[in-house]
């Protein structure tokens, strides 16, 4: 007859062997839904169009010297925050009422060229106005092995995916580095780039600009996998280790 213990032990392996081989894959994440990029000019990579304002997107307007007129003002003790600051918001037709100009359609234009259509128009009430407009309800989302992943205000809009990344305190060590992928929307359709920065040639060629919606994703190596699933295992192996321990002493 087989020996109790003996049984045991070989049940311990066998649920050792199972959980390991069914838990050493990571899950894919923006895999099979998206479509790939082939052509970094796809993504328009290096030199993309700069943002335009558009109906819905919420602003601050700033006029040095004049917190008055101002719209959460960088120069007050406004905040420009979307939760909590001071701002306006372009209407369905593109529109903002604003103090002594009245309503203006700023739809179509960025926001050195809102700015300079703005020092125009209040050139006719103050002198020499000096105008700085900001976007504040434009973001980029990272995700996976970063130290601090979620959602990042575009302050600047000429951004490069090396300086976004510095803002999230760095990459975990679990980071796969050669297979980062950048998802945009392009003509309505969501598609993926993978960028390679394992090597520092790599990441000078690849240093791609972030637009507004962008999703960063940085997935896990095969070794996070491995380890998740070995600190499932062993304490489960330890306990079942010990009770077959025990009772082949009982045995005895």
């Amino acid at each position: 007859m087989v020996n109790d213990g003996i049984i045991l032990r070989l049940f311990v392996s066998f649920l050792f062997s199972t959980i390991l081989f069914s838990s050493c894959k990571t899950p894919a994440v923006f895999e099979s839904e998206l479509m790939p990029a082939h052509k970094m000019t796809e993504f328009v990579l290096m030199n993309p169009e700069e943002p335009t304002l558009l109906p819905g997107d919420k602003i601050t307007i700033s006029i040095w010297g004049h917190i008055d007129l101002s719209i959460g003002s960088i120069n007050s003790a406004f905040v420009t925050d979307e939760a909590t600051g001071r701002w306006v918001m372009l209407d369905k037709q593109g529109e903002v009422n604003l103090p002594k100009i009245g309503r203006t359609n700023l739809k179509g234009y960025n926001v050195k060229e809102a700015a300079y259509f703005l020092e125009e128009l209040y050139a006719k009430h103050i002198q020499n106005p000096v105008i700085n407009v900001r976007i504040i309800n434009h973001f980029v989302t990272i995700l996976g092995e970063v130290n601090k992943p979620g959602k990042y205000q575009l302050d600047n809009e000429d951004l490069s995916l090396v300086e976004l990344l510095g803002q999230t305190e760095g990459y975990t060590k679990y980071a796969k580095l050669n297979d980062i992928q950048l998802i945009r929307k392009v003509n309505g359709q969501m598609v993926k780039f993978p960028i390679d920065f394992s090597t520092l040639n790599a990441l000078n060629k690849q240093n791609a600009s972030i637009k507004p919606g962008d999703i960063v994703y940085i997935p896990p190596t095969k070794k996070k996998a491995s380890d998740l699933t070995m600190n499932r295992v062993i304490p489960v192996a330890s306990i079942l280790t010990g009770i077959a321990i025990v009772v082949s002493s009982f045995r005895k």
